[in-house]
């Protein structure tokens, strides 16, 4: 299968070195296009962003032709971009000062973005903000993703 972004989310150990496994689920989902190389970023949220080479030159195409200036060129130099590449094992190597921004130190979840493009996060974090913890959260979701009309009767009743 040819994918144009990647699907789901897989959550990985990271070894003394800062290397973590690059997710089965993903590489499957890699063309020979998209290559072995990533460029990994600064991400919102204190996460990080992983993006095959052609959707890192999108990113910044799109910043180029933002009208503000001043904003696109504060998003570059706030990017602190890095080149990353699968090695033999099928891992990368996340460096430390990213780590340390995103508050990883023994496992991250990666976590589909737009395009062929990975949120890499602190999975207590995420879970904390998207866990879906308690009730109210699921039925939160269910309004929102599936309209109150899917998700209860028509009485009234779920």
């Amino acid at each position: 299968m040819n994918f144009t972004s990647f699907i789901g989310q897989a959550q990985t150990a990271i070894d003394g070195k800062g290397r973590t496994s690059f997710p089965r689920e993903f590489r499957r989902e890699l063309s020979t296009e998209d290559g072995t190389e990533f460029v990994i970023t600064r991400g919102p949220d204190q996460t990080l962003r992983l993006y095959v080479l052609s959707e890192f030159e999108k990113f910044m195409a799109d910043l180029d032709l933002r009208s503000d200036r001043r904003q696109a060129d504060l998003v570059r130099r706030s990017l602190w971009p890095a080149s990353v590449e699968l090695d033999g094992q099928n891992r990368i190597l996340l460096p430390k000062k990213l780590m340390e921004y995103a508050g990883l130190k023994d496992e991250v979840l990666y976590v589909q973005s737009r395009g062929k493009t990975l949120e890499l996060w602190n999975p207590d974090r995420y879970n904390s903000l998207y866990g879906l913890q308690t009730s109210d959260a699921i039925a939160a979701f269910d309004a929102a993703y599936y309209g109150e009309s899917l998700t209860e009767e028509s009485d009234g009743k779920r």
